[in-house]
């Protein structure tokens, strides 16, 4: 019982933000992804802002002359292909602004869809309106809203003033200055929301890494499940053992000698001369092990040589080490036998 009352004071780990982020759990702002859809805009309005006000005061002084006749199948396939060529890059643009911030926040999330009829209950809609989480986020709102106007309406103020003499302008200078009054609107709107909705993101990232923190309890349970099943992994380790033994065997019939104690223990050493510095330990057993590297050398003729304490003391050594430096004279002396038995210098 004490397990379910832990804190959950630990960071949580990279498989548990995995099957958070499988789910779809991922830290995601929709203020800044709306914010990089005003930016795409904006940025629009800054290159192309006065082009394309010229070409919507053309072509709408172009409909009202009856430039495109008076046929209406005709005026309307026109309007529809002109309004989309002028309106094109402040969709376009949003669009791709959008995309890179989504994946900023979050990466490319692929969830299985599913249907969950509480999600479109309109009761749990009302519910979530008029509850106090609900309350506190249109407060939230009107309040950001009322600030980011007070704001907006500081900076260009001085511009409104102009507002009087724009009647009384050209249609191109009326064009310029209202671009150039209306990017300026948006760009101060712009700055201030991206401020806001930047710190409303690191604020929603910290409450969701709080929220996927764990228990020690559960940090161990999933150390526990990661590892598997013991007894899967005694079988592993058996047949990992097997096999490294298998390999063992088949470098005796390669080996110079097999050194026993006699019975207990077997070490198998090969030495090739102007090839190896010191002979090396390719095989050693005990009981049965060292029983069968014994019967395989005598199978292969390889020559057995009983010396208790050379033995244990090579046993203790690794298989593909070296024979260390204090046993070269022991050793040396058996090699040397062995080769006076067979005839070499």
């Amino acid at each position: 019982m004490a397990e379910e009352f832990q804190e959950k004071t630990e960071q949580a780990t990279g498989r548990k933000k995995q099957r958070a982020r499988e789910k779809g759990q991922v830290p995601r702002n929709r203020e800044l992804t709306s914010m990089a859809a005003m930016g795409g805009i904006l940025m629009m309005f800054y290159f192309i802002g006065e082009y394309s006000f010229t070409s919507l005061s053309t072509f709408t002084g172009s409909l009202l002359s009856m430039r495109y006749g008076l046929e209406p199948m005709n005026v309307s396939r026109v309007a529809i292909i002109e309004g989309a060529r002028i309106l094109f890059p402040f969709l376009f643009a949003p669009l791709i602004f959008v995309t890179l911030a989504s994946v900023a926040q979050g990466g490319f999330v692929f969830k299985t869809l599913e249907f969950d009829i509480e999600k479109i209950n309109p009761l749990n809609g009302i519910k979530k309106i008029f509850s106090m989480s609900g309350a506190a986020e249109l407060l939230k709102s009107l309040l950001k809203f009322a600030i980011g106007g007070w704001v907006i309406y500081y900076v260009v103020k001085k511009d409104l003033k102009a507002l009087p003499m724009l009647s009384a302008m050209e249609l191109n200078v009326l064009v310029r200055i209202s671009t150039k009054m209306i990017v300026r609107a948006v760009g101060v709107a712009f700055f201030y929301y991206l401020i806001v909705a930047l710190v409303s993101y690191a604020v929603e990232k910290w409450q969701f890494e709080r929220s996927l923190r764990m228990t020690k309890q559960e940090i161990k349970e999933e150390h526990k499940e990661m590892e598997g099943d013991p007894l899967i992994k005694s079988r592993i380790r058996t047949i990992q053992r097997e096999t490294a033994r298998k390999r063992m065997m088949q470098e005796v019939p390669k080996a110079t000698v097999v050194i026993t104690n006699p019975t207990h223990l077997a070490v198998a050493l090969q030495y090739e001369d102007k090839k190896m510095f010191a002979p090396k330990i390719v095989a050693k057993g005990a009981g049965v092990v060292a029983e069968k590297i014994k019967e395989i050398a005598a199978e292969y003729g390889v020559p057995i040589v009983e010396d208790k304490p050379l033995a244990r003391a090579l046993f203790k050594h690794e298989i593909d080490t070296f024979v260390p430096e204090e046993l070269y004279v022991a050793v040396a002396r058996i090699l040397a036998y062995i080769y006076k038995l067979k005839g070499k210098k």
